[in-house]
């Protein structure tokens, strides 16, 4: 019995670290649309738009 506790428990751990972690990414998504572009990992500004490194990648 003491271990089916256990195991309720940390279902519902995981269930709240499974929830956070999903509004934390989409807090991160939202708030990466700035205008900075990322270009393999890296994020800048353009700061010039006829730059080949400042086109829009979808």
């Amino acid at each position: 019995m003491d271990s089916f506790i256990m195991a309720r428990r940390f279902v519902i751990v995981m269930l709240f670290a499974a929830v956070f972690a999903f509004s934390f990414s989409v807090a991160v998504e939202h708030a990466g649309r700035s205008g900075a572009q990322s270009h393999f990992g890296a994020s800048f500004t353009c700061l010039q738009t006829g730059a080949p490194y400042c086109t829009t990648v979808q």
